[in-house]
C-alpha cells in the first residue's frame, strides 16, 4: 500500500524535545514488563505506554498460562497441541522454543510473587481449557492477567533503572538509514512532538480488536503498534487471522465481557435454543474444541434459531464453586441478572485475539534493524491459524526474555553517529479538516465485524476493502493532532492489510473462513502471507 504515508505528521528532531535511553519499550502488558524487568538492571530504560500502567488487554486476561507442570504431560504434548490448533500455519522451531521454556518462565512468575492457585495439597492445580488433550493452565482464579500484571508492576519498583512515561502515544517508529533508532511521541497534554532515541526499540503494543463493534479488547487496542511497523518499513504477517472468543456475555455493552473458556474446562456446556449442547458430536473434545470451530458451531446455532446468541449453561456446578473458582464472573453475571448456578447465560462470539502481526524469528528480531517485538502485536509463528487457549501469555514471558539476551548485538550494529548525533525529518502532505472521527470509527467497525469476521466471502471482503480505501483517502491525507484520530489512522491502515490477507487467501483454515472456498488447501495454501509498505505484491512463504 504505497499511498500509505511514512509519518502521520510533519517534524524536524533538531526542533525536538530528545530523550534517550538504550533500551525503548512500548507497551506495559505481559510482553513489555517482562522485558523492562528483565533488561532494567544492564540498560537504561524507558517504556512508553498509551494510557495507565495497566491499562492493557494483559490486565482483562482471565485465562490463565498453559505450561507442562503435571506428571502425565510434557513439552511434547504441549507442542503437539499448539501446532494442531495451528492448522498447518504455525512455526515448528517457535513453537519449541515456547514450550520448552514454558517452565521457567512460570518459575520465575512465582518467585516474583504470583499467587496461582492450589489444590488442598498445595501444587499447583491445573485447568483445562479449549484444544489442550489435559489439563495444563495454571490460573489465578478468573483474574489471571491482573495478577501477573500488578505482580511485575510491584516488582518494577526495585528495579531503578526503569522509566515509565504513562498517556503518551508512540506516533511512529524513527528510522535512520534503514535501521529503527527511536519513536516519535505525541504528547497529548502538551499537544506537541517529543523525540525519543535509543540504541534498540522493543514494540509490545498488543492487538487491533477494536477495529471490530464487537469485541472484548479494552479501547486501547486499535493496532497501533502493528501500523507504526508497517509505516516503518516492517514485514507483517498473516493478518487475516482474527481469533474470536467463543463465549463472550451477550448484550450490548462495549467492549463485551469475556466469559473464560476456563468454566467450559471446569464443565459448563453449550446450549442451542432447543436447550440441546450442539457441540456433542461436532467434535471429541465437544465445548472444548479449538475456538476456531466452537465458534463456527455457535454462529450455525444462531442462524438455525434465529438468534444472535446461544447459552453457556452452569447449572448442574456447585455455586460454591462457582463463586470461589470464578467470582469475577460470578458477580458480573449477577450485576445482568443471571445468577450462574440456576439460569442459562447468554454468550456470542467477539473479536478477541490477532493471531498475526509484525513478523518475528526466535529472539523477537523484526524484518527493520533496530526493532524488536513481543506479545500480541507480533506474527512469532506460534499462533498458526488458530491460537490455542492460555498460549498467549506465555508468548509474552518466554519471547521477551530471549529478546533481552541478544541486545547486546543489536547495539554493535548502531550507526556511527550514535543515537546523540541523529537527526530524522518529514514533510507530511495534507491539510488539517474536520473530519467526524466518531461516524468513521462506527462504519469501520460494523464492516469489519460485518463482513470481515467470523465468516467470510469475496464480494463482501471486496466490498469492505473499497469501503475502507474510500475512508483512507481522505483520513490518511489528514492532518491531525489529537490522539484519537491518529488512532482512526492506524484502525484503518490494520483493517486494510486483514481484509486484503483475507481476500487474497482463497481456502479456509483456522481462524479464517471463506464459505466461498469452505475447504482447507495445502497444495496452495500452506503458506504465510507477507506485506510491506515499499512492496507492491504480497510475499508468499511457504510453510
Amino acid at each position: 500500500m504505497k499511498d500509505t504515508p511514512r509519518y502521520l505528521a510533519s517534524f524536524n528532531t533538531r526542533n525536538l524535545s530528545r530523550q534517550l535511553s538504550d533500551l525503548l519499550i512500548i507497551g506495559s502488558g505481559i510482553a513489555g514488563l517482562t522485558m523492562a524487568l528483565k533488561c532494567c538492571q544492564k540498560y537504561k530504560v524507558i517504556l512508553l505506554t498509551k494510557g495507565e500502567l495497566k491499562d492493557t488487554t494483559t490486565w482483562y486476561a482471565q485465562g490463565g498460562v498453559a505450561t507442562a507442570m503435571s506428571k502425565e504431560d510434557s513439552p511434547e504434548l504441549h507442542y503437539r497441541d499448539t501446532m494442531q490448533a495451528g492448522a498447518g500455519l504455525c512455526d515448528s522451531e517457535a513453537v519449541k522454543v515456547l514450550v520448552n521454556e514454558a517452565r521457567d518462565s512460570i518459575e520465575n512468575l512465582i518467585s516474583l510473587g504470583v499467587d496461582f492457585d492450589r489444590a488442598l495439597s498445595g501444587e499447583i492445580k491445573l485447568g483445562r481449557e479449549g484444544g489442550h488433550s489435559l489439563s495444563r493452565v495454571l490460573h489465578s482464579g478468573d483474574s489471571t492477567g491482573a495478577e501477573i500484571l500488578s505482580t511485575l508492576v510491584a516488582n518494577m519498583k526495585s528495579c531503578p533503572g526503569i522509566q515509565v512515561k504513562e498517556n503518551v502515544f508512540a506516533l511512529d517508529f524513527l528510522t535512520y538509514k534503514n535501521r529503527c533508532v527511536g519513536v516519535l511521541v505525541f504528547d497529548s497534554k502538551e499537544k506537541k512532538l517529543v523525540a525519543y532515541f535509543a540504541k534498540a526499540v522493543i514494540l509490545a503494543a498488543g492487538g487491533c480488536g477494536q477495529l471490530y463493534d464487537i469485541t472484548t479488547s479494552p479501547l486501547i487496542a486499535t493496532g497501533d503498534g502493528v501500523a507504526m511497523a508497517y509505516r516503518a518499513g516492517a514485514e507483517v504477517c498473516d493478518m487475516e487471522f482474527i481469533q474470536f472468543h467463543p463465549t463472550a456475555l451477550s448484550d450490548k455493552k462495549s467492549p463485551r465481557f469475556l466469559i473464560t473458556e476456563a468454566l467450559r474446562g471446569e464443565g459448563a456446556y453449550l446450549r442451542d435454543c432447543a436447550n440441546k449442547r450442539f457441540m456433542v458430536g461436532v467434535h471429541p473434545m465437544a465445548e472444548l474444541a479449538p475456538r476456531d470451530i466452537v465458534v463456527r458451531e455457535i454462529v450455525k446455532a444462531m442462524k438455525r434459531c434465529g438468534e444472535d446468541h446461544v447459552y453457556l449453561d452452569a447449572t448442574h456446578i456447585p455455586a460454591e464453586k462457582l463463586r470461589k473458582r470464578f467470582p469475577m464472573i460470578w458477580d458480573r453475571c449477577k450485576e445482568d441478572g443471571y445468577d450462574l448456578s440456576k439460569n442459562l447465560v447468554p454468550v456470542s462470539p467477539a473479536a478477541h485475539y490477532m493471531m498475526g502481526g509484525v513478523k518475528t524469528d526466535v529472539f523477537g528480531r523484526t524484518s527493520l534493524p533496530g526493532l524488536h517485538a513481543s506479545g500480541e502485536v507480533t506474527c512469532s509463528g506460534i499462533h498458526g491459524a488458530n491460537r490455542l487457549a492460555s498460549n498467549s501469555l506465555l508468548e509474552g514471558l518466554v519471547f521477551s526474555k530471549r529478546i533481552c539476551d541478544v541486545l547486546k548485538e543489536d547495539f554493535e550494529e548502531m550507526p556511527k553517529e550514535g543515537i546523540s548525533g541523529i537527526d530524522v525529518s518529514y514533510d507530511f502532505v495534507g491539510e488539517k479538516k474536520y473530519i467526524d472521527i466518531s461516524k468513521c470509527k462506527r462504519v469501520l467497525r460494523e464492516a469489519m465485524v460485518s463482513f470481515v469476521g467470523v465468516i467470510r466471502t469475496q464480494d463482501e471482503l471486496r466490498m469492505t476493502l473499497n469501503k475502507i480505501s474510500d475512508l483512507s483517502s481522505e483520513v490518511l491525507a489528514t492532518k491531525f493532532d489529537r490522539v484519537e484520530e491518529f488512532e482512526l489512522q492506524n484502525m484503518l491502515i490494520v483493517a486494510r492489510l486483514v481484509t486484503q490477507s483475507a481476500l487474497m487467501r482463497e481456502e479456509s483454515r483456522g481462524a479464517h473462513f471463506r464459505s466461498d472456498f469452505p475447504k482447507t488447501d495445502d497444495l496452495k495454501w500452506k503458506k504465510h502471507i507477507i506485506l510491506k509498505r515499499d512492496l507492491e505484491l504480497p510475499i508468499y512463504l511457504e510453510v
